[in-house]
């Protein structure tokens, strides 16, 4: 799963990637784990050879947002088009060196980027539509054009009344039409505001998280150059620094974990002695799916996954304890996955 992080010049986005990036960047792009205790504590107690987190990608490839003209380059809209998610990184701090306005405005940016991505799909949208009315299969029910049509007469509505198409809760069905048309306002976007160690005008940002949150959209108030300092500490010196500041973590974990579940993603564990893995899947996916994403042949061969909760493992403080205590189940193919569930999958090879 991609995630490009998208901004205004000079608003800090390679900070906060450097930052969330745990100081491990390499590049423009860089798979970064995804925090959880979860997980740090299974492999405490399995002590496996190897263990691999659930990660996402993050993309700092992506060409700046214009600032004058026409905000979006043929560029930009190629390589956002390509992300799963957007991170809005947006200007909340007061430099010289950020030119896009004089003047220091979240909530003017953020509102400006918002209204090109839905201008943007309206187009898209109106140019298809024109297209279908000259088809003669649109008047066929069931046909995909037939179907196309009546999602982009639906859409067309909200979007001349700059609504987002990530806001306006589409099926899977409608929501495969969406994806092949790479809509930018039909992606999810986590926001966040980059902020100085002296916040200007919190109150403003603050209620705008709020109403965000209120729509399904993550945002969260952070301060990039802050985070890439804590980054930059060896682990050991970073809880110190965090409790000095009053942090529980960094914001930039925080930041993560909203990624991943923005990103629609749960994950579930196998727990060997070789490797313990973390594996990202989708929420309300089944016991088959989970499989086919450890391995296709082992998909191919599914007799039974052998399923215990996270809350069960830790109640009995190992997988073979849990099991001894009768918490493990068998579940059939079509058994929907929980978050933090530890399988085990029996099949046929």
């Amino acid at each position: 799963m991609k995630v490009g992080i998208i901004g205004f010049p000079q608003v800090g986005k390679s900070t906060l990637y450097r930052a969330a990036a745990l100081g491990h960047a390499k590049g423009s792009v860089t798979a970064v784990p995804v925090p959880d205790e979860r997980f740090d504590r299974i492999v405490a107690q399995v002590k496996p050879k190897k263990a691999t987190p659930a990660t996402v990608v993050l993309d700092d490839d992506l060409e700046p947002i214009q600032t004058s003209g026409k905000l979006f380059s043929q560029r930009f809209l190629d390589a956002a088009r390509q992300c799963d998610l957007l991170l809005h990184v947006v200007r909340a701090f007061d430099a010289p060196i950020a030119p896009y306005h004089d003047s220091v405005s979240p909530l003017r940016d953020l509102e400006n980027v918002d209204v090109e991505m839905v201008l943007t799909d309206l187009g898209i949208v109106e140019n298809r539509l024109e297209r279908l009315q000259r088809s003669m299969n649109v008047k066929t029910p069931g046909h995909p054009e037939y179907l196309e049509r009546a999602l982009f007469e639906r859409l067309h509505g909200p979007l001349q009344d700059g609504v987002p198409i990530r806001s306006l809760g589409l099926d899977d069905e409608e929501m495969k039409i969406v994806r092949n048309y790479q809509f930018l306002s039909g992606k999810q976007c986590v926001v966040a505001f980059n902020e100085g160690e002296s916040r200007i005008n919190p109150e403003a940002v603050d209620s705008k998280i709020k109403e965000l949150a209120s729509h399904g959209t993550q945002a969260f108030a952070v301060c990039a150059e802050l985070e890439e300092e804590i980054a930059s500490l060896e682990p050991a010196d970073q809880p110190e620094f965090l409790a000095s500041m009053g942090l529980s973590e960094p914001a930039s974990a925080r930041l993560i974990r909203a990624v991943y579940d923005a990103l629609g993603l749960i994950t579930f564990f196998t727990a060997g002695e070789n490797e313990t893995k973390a594996w990202p899947l989708k929420r309300g996916s089944s016991a088959l799916k989970a499989a086919a994403t450890i391995h296709n042949d082992i998909a191919k061969g599914f007799i039974r996954a052998e399923v215990v909760s996270y809350s069960d493992y830790c109640e009995h403080g190992s997988l073979d304890a849990a099991y001894k205590a009768g918490k493990m189940k068998l579940e059939g193919k079509d058994h929907v996955i929980e978050d933090g569930d530890l399988i085990h999958i029996r099949n046929k090879s």
